[in-house]
């Protein structure tokens, strides 16, 4: 196993009451598809997965981690809802010929599959996307990683995101939702939908 996966199955592990959704997603809800086919990239423990599968989404959730995964399904069971999960290596090649209504991905940056994101959304399908961004005030602390290779540039998502017909883009600082945390998330959110099939 390699020590990035180890470090997250640790991470994981230790997590003792299980998170609650993302807020913006509760908050954007309005914005995705009313029902359909979803995927959650990287989903960590999947509250997110959770919180769609319980909105009537037919949800698949993917994650490098197998304690991570291990955990939902048991979360998913223990709240009498159903949705598929899937342990591996997060890449464009993952993806294969499967297509989603709505494909959904938080706080997760490899740049190299985001075409194949685009590729897998369904005619009409839906993108919601959001993860952390560089900050331009070096004295301004944010939460996330500070490997600044994680973190999109000022704009970067929509120049990523551009073969997509753009519903909804925020970028900047905001509270973070964690009552313990005390800096601000500087970060970037998409929702965008696959409306150009060349």
């Amino acid at each position: 196993m390699n020590e990035k996966i180890q470090r997250w199955d640790n991470t994981y592990a230790a997590v003792q009451d299980y998170p609650a959704p993302n807020s913006d997603l509760i908050r954007y809800r309005d914005w995705l598809p009313e029902r359909g086919l979803a995927l959650d990239v990287a989903c960590g423990l999947g509250a997110d997965a959770l919180y769609l599968a319980d909105q009537g989404f037919d949800v698949t959730a993917w994650d490098a981690s197998s304690v991570a995964i291990n955990r939902l399904q048991k979360e998913a069971t223990a709240r009498a809802l159903s949705l598929a999960t899937k342990c591996l290596e997060i890449t464009p090649e993952a993806f294969g010929k499967a297509r989603f209504d709505l494909i959904y991905v938080h706080r997760y940056l490899d740049r190299d599959i985001i075409p194949a994101i685009i590729q897998s959304l369904t005619p009409g399908g839906v993108l919601f996307y959001q993860t952390f961004t560089q900050t331009t005030d070096e004295n301004l602390p944010a939460t996330g990683p500070t490997n600044r290779a994680y973190r999109l540039a000022t704009n970067e998502l929509l120049t990523l995101c551009s073969r997509l017909t753009i519903k909804l883009f925020i970028e900047g600082f905001s509270p973070d939702t964690q009552a313990t945390r005390l800096k601000p998330r500087a970060q970037s959110l998409i929702v965008g939908t696959r409306s150009d099939l060349s």
